[in-house]
C-alpha cells in the first residue's frame, strides 16, 4: 500500500543527476528557485537524489542509504504562488497533516492515527506514523509522512520504512527538525 508513488503529498517529478555527499562536514544546501535555499543536515550514510521540474517549481529531494537495508525519504518544498497570495496558517497545515492521515489509515493497521507537533530551531509542523496491514514485497511497511515550515517554505516530507528502522523515522526528523531556510 505505501507505495512512494501513492503516498506522496505533491507528485514526484522527472528523474535528474544524483548528487554526491559521501564526505559531508556540515549542512547540505538546495536551491529553491526564487525562494532561497534550504540547509539540511543529512546524514552522511545516505545518498540525495535531486529531482528538478520544468521552470519554477520545486525540485523534490530523494534520499536512500548508501548501503543495507533500503528506505525513502522524499522531501518536497513548498511556497506561495506569489506575495500576494496567503502562506497556509498552522491550522491548514495541521489540516493537511490530518487528512492524509485519514487517507492512510484506510489501510492500516492502527484503527486510531494521532498527529504530532514536530518542533525544530526555527521550524514547526505535524506528521503521522502508519503501519501497512498488508504490504506487498516492493513496497514498505511504515509510513511517516507531514508538513514542516521551515521560514517561508513548508516541507512535505514522507518517510518510507520496513521492520528495524526506527532510526530513520528519528535521523529524518532530527533532521527535518534541525532545517533552517537562507533567503
Amino acid at each position: 500500500m505505501f507505495n512512494h508513488k501513492r503516498y506522496i503529498l505533491l507528485a514526484v517529478l522527472c528523474l535528474a543527476s544524483t548528487l554526491s555527499l559521501a564526505q559531508r562536514s556540515g549542512p547540505v544546501a538546495f536551491n529553491l528557485p526564487d525562494h532561497g535555499r534550504l540547509l539540511l543536515a543529512v546524514p552522511a550514510a545516505w545518498d540525495v537524489e535531486i529531482r528538478p521540474v520544468q521552470g519554477r517549481a520545486p525540485p523534490t529531494l530523494h534520499l536512500s542509504p548508501r548501503n543495507g537495508k533500503t528506505f525513502h525519504v522524499m522531501l518536497t518544498p513548498m511556497w506561495t504562488a506569489d506575495a500576494a497570495t496567503p502562506f497556509p496558517d498552522d491550522e491548514s497545515v495541521r489540516a493537511k497533516v490530518s487528512a492524509a492521515a485519514t487517507e492512510a489509515q484506510l489501510q492500516s493497521v492502527e484503527q486510531t492515527l494521532t498527529v504530532l507537533e514536530l518542533s525544530g530551531k526555527a521550524d514547526h509542523g505535524y506528521y503521522f506514523t502508519v503501519t501497512d496491514r498488508d504490504p506487498k514485497p516492493e513496497e514498505w511497511k511504515y509510513l511517516t509522512q507531514g508538513i514542516i515550515r521551515i521560514g517561508p517554505v513548508d516541507l512535505a516530507f514522507s518517510v518510507l520504512t520496513n521492520d528495524g528502522q526506527d532510526s530513520v523515522i528519528k535521523s529524518a526528523l532530527a533532521m527535518l527538525g534541525g532545517a533552517i531556510h537562507e533567503s
